[in-house]
């Protein structure tokens, strides 16, 4: 039998067997859990005015970048001009990754490198067109082993911010002072252009259950108050601590130690990267001397409606008479001096914090303790407002709380499917069956997507009250028989070759495992040395013996940590292509189609084979890093293994249009690709979409925002840099927009369907 094939036998029966709690109907309001922030913030309705202000204000970023500027579509990002970025993260090609553009193989020869799938030569300000799509094509889709007709290790995200070297703040403009752009790799004719992600863009709703944020798990579930990597950057670096107030305000040296804040953690990454929001080498006591006397949003248009800005907030209309902004009062020190406890910012002073840890007065060349502590105040108030963002008023929400849908209360357990539409009732038992024994009496078979998207939060990675974290997925005995450890809400799905992108087998700033299970087994090989565990979450574990039994012996236990990438909710998917942190899917049916066949690890016959990537391997797929998932590239065993999630198989779903061609079955059995399997499972993940969210309905309403959309071949301004192609997407308020105003989302799942540019400046089509 297949070793696949007994992984996931294997595997679902220890999930069978794990005793998982039963989770809350998959109808009950959702609600993430927050940290608590007693002494710390004093008025949580004052911070959430704080939070929705910082987000979206495009003051913050050095030239016009806010949050919302990658989030702005059910909150990602479907542009399509100067949103391909080369493979920064492929270690195959160096410490700095590729930076070039387009296809890197092709064994059938039809697509050179450097070009697109569609045959147009792939670079900077491209525009992304259907043929470009996926970004892995094979001469047969239904055999992940056919010759490639092309793939690449370029990603489709967001373009952030111009490229240079942060020089100063503007303390009456708000562009800041960034030198020596050169637009070596992103650029619109000879003037630089704004770089773009490494990573597709992932949705910010929901985004607060989520145990570790970010693909590749960096945002830990601490906050400090400084950075994004908990405890690694109190460790790595003295400076990073913020400034408090003793009972007689004294001030000294201290950080956060606030769980279930991976939110906060995320939240303060963006403003510094530099090719998200940020001039190369920015910090945050200079965004906080920027912001702090500046009114709120003072570019911007605010709703008279807006649920937490206009009337409709918690202290009323807080926007300016002059039609931008909020009014007067309200600049960020005050708003801050509303929400947070006084020992965090009330000091006159000014300081630095010495490269030993030692906290310095300096009354002329220092920062006072609010421009000191901004990271903290922006984490908090940003997770307080996103905390907000949660969709759970979906078609298949309503069904459950009709009872006309039961999920099964645990992996494997009973479905209870009477919605009266037969696509969606097919859709949700492919959806929430296993795709393993005799098939079921009513001949649907299961795709087992339940396994890593369970209801109600639809994503392995969140935490929800009343059901348990652990820091790994109960382990499976592998077919080597060796325990195969994988962090809990992190899976190679088998989508790229392992080393294009590590995700959380990658490392920190400090140089430190990402991974739960590569900290466990240094632990382990280490004789039970604490000191290699960074993160607090797993050090608890193992303090209270949480971690499963089966795991003995951390020293022969098989990682399945390199390549896996966080566990995405599945809510509002309709709404949000392009899919998975590649970006290279435009469209549900596409993704649909690649889960089908198994996904994309290539089997490895010998070194000199493409797929190799350099290993010296003779057995394995692109997905392994060795026998024990835990070698450095490349691989120089004879068996690279494979680091591919074993529940990853062929699902053997009916698919009317494979290769293009009509399935002669689906004939037989009156099917097309309108009511085929993969059809009937679109139909369900179609159902998950929150109607609030596609026409931004409070909480989801917003200011306006500027909306950058690639940039043109000229500087009309003379600064050197290349103009913007720039279009304001209107403010909305608690109501939402109207159906018919086109900017409302289709729930297409398809990134090219007509409307789903409307943000940006494209077509707009009234909602059905």
């Amino acid at each position: 039998m297949n070793k696949y094939i007994i992984t996931t036998i294997v595997g679902i029966a220890f999930i069978l067997l794990s005793g998982l709690t039963v989770p809350p109907p998959a109808s009950a309001q959702l609600k993430p859990p927050l940290p608590d922030l007693t002494d710390i913030v004093k008025d949580k309705n004052w911070a959430l005015v704080l939070g929705k202000a910082l987000f979206f204000d495009q003051q913050v970023g050095s030239d016009g970048q806010a949050c919302f500027s990658c989030h702005f579509s059910a909150g990602t990002d479907p542009r399509l001009k100067n949103q391909l970025s080369p493979g920064f993260t492929d270690i195959t090609f160096g410490p700095n990754g590729d930076s070039k553009f387009g296809s890197i193989q092709s064994d059938t020869g039809q697509v050179p490198p450097g070009y697109m799938p569609s045959g147009a030569v792939a670079g900077p300000q491209y525009t992304l067109t259907p043929q470009d799509f996926p970004g892995h094509q094979l001469t047969d889709e239904t055999n992940k082993d056919s010759p490639l007709r092309t793939t690449t290790n370029d990603r489709i995200s967001s373009q952030g911010s111009f490229d240079g070297t942060f020089d100063n703040i503007s303390r009456f403009g708000f562009i800041d002072k960034c030198e020596e752009p050169t637009g070596d790799i992103f650029h619109a004719g000879k003037y630089p252009s704004r770089e773009v992600e490494p990573r597709h863009t992932p949705t910010t709703i929901n985004a607060a259950f989520n145990h570790r944020n970010f693909w590749d798990g960096r945002a830990n579930n601490m906050f400090n108050g400084v950075g994004v990597f908990g405890m690694r950057d109190i460790y790595g670096d003295p400076k990073n601590r913020l400034i408090v107030l003793d009972a007689s305000g004294k001030p000294y040296l201290d950080f956060l130690h606030l769980e279930n804040a991976a939110l906060a953690s995320q939240a303060v990454g963006p403003p510094l990267s530099f090719r998200e929001m940020s001039c190369d080498g920015r910090t945050f006591k200079d965004v906080g001397r920027k912001m702090l006397l500046r009114i709120p949003l003072a570019l911007q248009k605010i709703h008279a409606q807006d649920s937490v800005l206009g009337k409709p907030g918690p202290f009323g209309d807080l926007r300016s008479p002059l039609g931008r902004g909020l009014k007067f009062q309200y600049v960020y020190a005050e708003l801050i001096k509303k929400a947070f406890a006084d020992k965090y910012w009330k000091s006159l002073g000014r300081y630095q914090i010495t490269n030993d840890g030692k906290l310095k007065s300096a009354p002329l060349t220092g920062y006072t303790q609010m421009e000191q502590n901004f990271s903290m105040f922006w984490g908090i108030s940003i997770m307080l407002y996103e905390a907000t963002l949660v969709s759970d008023q979906s078609e298949f929400d309503t069904l459950v709380s009709q009872g006309k849908v039961i999920p099964p209360p645990f992996p494997g357990g009973p479905l209870v499917v009477n919605t009266g539409n037969g696509l969606l009732d097919r859709g949700i038992k492919i959806f929430f069956r296993f795709p393993f024994g005799p098939p079921p009496s009513d001949g649907v078979r299961g795709a087992g997507c339940l396994a890593c998207h369970g209801a109600p939060t639809f994503s392995e990675n969140a935490v929800t009250a009343g059901t348990p974290f652990t820091p790994f997925l109960n382990p499976v005995t592998d077919i080597n028989n060796k325990l195969d450890i994988r962090d809990l809400g992190f899976a190679n799905i088998g989508l790229r070759p392992v080393f294009s992108d590590p995700m959380v087998g990658g490392v920190d700033p400090y140089g430190k495992p990402l991974s739960f299970g590569r900290q466990y087994k240094q632990y382990k090989a280490g004789g039970n040395d604490r000191t290699r565990v960074l993160d607090p979450f797993l050090l608890n574990a193992i303090d209270t013996g949480t971690i499963q039994s089966n795991i003995v012996d951390g020293t022969v236990s098989k990682l399945e940590t390199d390549g896996a990438t966080k566990i995405p909710t599945m809510r509002n998917i309709g709404l949000t292509p392009p899919y998975f942190s590649w970006g290279f899917y435009s469209n549900l049916r596409q993704v649909l189609k690649v889960y089908n066949r198994g996904m994309n690890p290539r089997n490895i016959t010998d070194p000199s084979d493409p797929d190799a990537h350099g290993n010296n391997c003779y057995s394995g797929d692109s997905s392994g890093s060795g026998l024990d998932g835990d070698s450095p590239w490349p691989v120089t065993g004879p068996d690279c293994n494979t680091n591919t999630t074993g529940l990853i198989v062929p699902l053997g779903l009916l698919d009317c249009d494979a290769n293009g061609v009509a399935n002669p079955n689906c004939a037989t059995f009156g099917k097309d690709v309108t009511n085929d399997d993969l059809a009937a499972l679109e139909r369900f993940l179609k159902s998950l979409t929150d109607r609030r969210v596609q026409c931004d309905q409070a909480p989801f309403d917003h200011p306006s925002l500027f909306v950058f959309n690639g940039q043109k071949a000229s500087d009309a301004n003379k600064d050197g840099l290349a103009d913007d192609i720039v279009f304001e997407f209107p403010e909305v308020g608690a109501g939402g927009y109207d159906p018919n105003s086109g900017f409302c989302i289709p729930n297409a799942g398809d990134l090219f369907a007509p409307g789903m540019q409307a943000r940006s400046g494209g077509q707009r089509v009234p909602l059905k």
